[in-house]
């Protein structure tokens, strides 16, 4: 009698550790979208290679929210239930990574002497901002259960890499980027989907 039971157990424990490696997999999926797009970003954007530059200073300034969070965190009383953060961290991601979709092309004057890709570095900073937090939120409150989950956890934060950088494979075999099988925007959707999903 006892190993129905210790079957059932142990796959719904395996069950348990597949669900927080997809969890693990939003964490840092918006900001790897967008570096493994660049090649095909450059070809728009009106910076050029140097749009890569921008990109990395956007994202450096996004690594203050994370301080930012946990020392509003601290000063709540009671504090923010884990769930709520993770929750806003999931949904705003999805959201920032939809306007990416439907926005990333769009440039404005700045100061009057040349085109930005405004646009594109003010979502990404935001998306930075989102990740950068997700690693203040999500591993203490993996920290509750067994610690093998941490593992878990730690794979799904790997694959936050690999998956946007296999789609950009498909996206463009050979490395044909005048020729992509799908756009830039239709790669961003399938991004946001897979972080709501």
């Amino acid at each position: 009698g006892g190993e129905p039971g210790s079957w059932v157990a142990q796959e719904r424990q395996l069950a348990s550790h597949c669900l927080v490696v997809v969890f693990g997999l939003s964490s840092w999926l918006l900001v790897n979208a967008v570096w493994v797009e660049l090649a095909l970003l450059v070809e728009v954007a009106p910076e050029g290679y140097a749009i890569a530059s921008y990109m990395a200073i956007a994202l450096q300034c996004a690594n203050v929210f994370p301080l930012a969070y946990s020392l509003a965190a601290r000063r709540k009383d009671p504090p923010v239930p884990y769930t709520h953060s993770i929750s806003a961290v999931l949904v705003l991601g999805a959201l920032t990574c939809w306007l990416l979709a439907g926005h990333w092309h769009e440039t404005m004057d700045v100061g009057g002497a040349k085109r930005a890709s405004v646009a594109l570095l003010a979502l990404l900073f935001a998306g930075g901002a989102l990740d950068c937090t997700s690693s203040v939120v999500y591993w203490p409150w993996v920290s509750q259960f067994d610690e093998a989950f941490s593992s878990s956890l730690a794979t799904g934060e790997s694959l936050s890499g690999s998956v946007p950088a296999f789609a950009a494979i498909v996206q463009s075999p050979a490395g044909d980027v005048a020729n992509p099988l799908f756009g830039v925007g239709d790669f961003f959707r399938g991004m946001a989907g897979l972080m709501v999903g």
